[in-house]
Parts: structure tokens; C-alpha cells; sequence
């Protein structure tokens, strides 16, 4: 391991066990539920064999098919999954980001809801407060403060989890497909900061489908391909691989 990885990952491996078939409709497949309470199972891989090395201060791509194993990956960098084999690192601190939106509540207000990502995210009250006019001027949400964050368009509602999440303390912050919402300005916005954010020393990983965004943002891409690293390294590259495999 590097003096200046952030996240190391050597043989990293994740299996799930998901049902096998429907065993809903036979009597025997209703017998087998009735005694063991659960259907025949078979093993899946989401992820397989991956060694994977990503720097401080690097903007990181991450592309790949849907099913290749991408959200299985950000989910054990996030700590919400332990690996099934191998072993993961992650240096410093993290939070699941792109799942922030989805401990959000329309029924309560912008403000309230800056409150509570923030507190997701670590931020202490004071610093919450102390913080506050720099999230707010970034998200352009100050006509919006009072509103309920449901009455929000979702361009607009998108922009609350981003501003609160790059004004905080976070080492390393996985995004995963957000900048797809919200207007070209804002989404340009965005990009400055990430920019700024990697000059901090602050790494990121980019998880996204728009793959003209991860070659022009990131300097590396891991190209992952039915759980496995298929490639890793220029992100221009790894683009013009899965444009290849796709047949594009």
C-alpha cells in the first residue's frame, strides 16, 4: 500500500445467495418453504477478484454495464457491505453520498433537510451552522429555505444533498450517476468543485453511465465487466473499452 492511497482493495470479492426459482406454485416447492423457510438458493458474485489501488486526491471513474457490479462496489467502500473474500482499506473519511437523497423528508422543510444531511454526513450543530451561508450560496435554494423539500422540482431537490455533501468534511466522497439531475450551470458548478475538492487533497470516486463525463473529469477509470476489473487505468481508455464490448 502507497504512503498516498486512499482505498485499497486486494482480491475483493462479494457473493450474495438469491433464490434459485419461483417455488411458489408446486406443492412440493410450498412443502419445502413450509419446512425450511426459505426457497432453494443459488450464489451470485457481484464482485470477483478485484485489486484496485486509488490515490488522495484523485478524481476516479468507475463505469461498467448494468449488473457489472458498480453499486456492490460502492457499497462496500461506503461500509454498508463487509466483502465475502479479500480484503478492502479506506483511508480516511467517508459516507455513502449517493444515498443521501434518500434519507431526505418531503414533508419537512429545505432548511430542516440541510440540518439532517449534514447530520448524516458528521457535521456537528455548530458546525452545521457556521457552515450554512456556503451551502446555501452554492445550492441557490435561499428563495427555497422554508419550502417543504418536496415541493422542490427534482432538478432543484437534487441540488441540497450535493451542497451539503461538498461543504463538508468528508476524504473521500463517492457519487454515484447525481450529476444526470439538475441544470447544465449547476452540473458545471459541480464539476468546479469536485476539481477544487481533489486540489484539497480530497478524493473522489465517480460512478456514472455518461461515460464523455468520466473521461473529461477523472484521470483513471476502473471498467468493471460481470463483477471483474475488465480494465483499470486511463479513464479514456476504459471509456473506449466498454464503448468497444457495447459494439458502439
Amino acid at each position: 500500500m502507497s504512503a498516498d492511497a486512499a482505498v485499497v482493495a486486494e482480491g475483493l470479492g462479494k457473493r450474495f445467495r438469491i433464490a434459485a426459482r419461483d417455488e411458489r406454485r408446486t406443492v412440493l416447492g410450498r412443502l419445502r418453504r413450509a419446512l425450511t423457510g426459505a426457497p432453494e438458493r443459488r450464489e451470485l458474485w457481484a464482485l470477483r477478484d478485484l485489486d484496485l489501488e486509488i490515490r488522495r486526491g484523485e478524481i476516479f471513474g468507475v463505469i461498467g454495464a448494468n449488473g457489472a457490479g458498480k453499486s456492490t462496489l460502492l457499497l462496500l467502500l461506503a461500509g454498508i457491505l463487509a466483502p465475502t473474500r479479500g480484503s478492502l482499506r479506506v483511508e480516511g473519511k467517508t459516507d455513502p453520498f449517493f444515498q443521501f437523497a434518500a434519507g431526505l423528508r418531503p414533508q419537512l422543510s429545505v432548511l430542516d433537510n440541510m440540518a439532517l444531511c449534514a447530520a448524516l454526513l458528521g457535521l456537528t450543530r455548530r458546525e452545521f451552522k457556521r457552515r450554512l451561508p456556503q451551502i446555501v450560496e452554492f445550492s441557490g435554494l435561499g428563495d427555497y429555505l422554508y419550502a417543504r423539500y418536496g415541493e422542490l422540482s427534482t432538478g432543484l431537490a437534487a441540488r441540497l444533498p450535493f451542497a451539503t455533501a461538498i461543504h463538508a468534511d468528508l476524504d473521500i466522497i463517492v457519487i454515484d450517476e447525481m450529476l444526470s439531475v439538475g441544470d447544465r450551470a449547476f452540473q458545471a458548478q459541480c464539476l468546479e468543485a469536485f476539481r477544487g475538492l481533489a486540489d484539497r487533497g480530497k478524493t473522489l470516486i465517480v460512478v456514472s453511465h455518461n461515460l464523455d463525463l468520466v473521461a473529461e473529469l477523472c484521470g483513471r477509470a476502473l471498467y468493471l465487466k460481470e463483477g471483474r476489473a475488465a480494465y483499470c487505468g486511463k479513464a479514456g481508455t476504459a471509456v473506449a473499452r466498454l464503448i468497444a464490448d457495447s459494439g458502439g
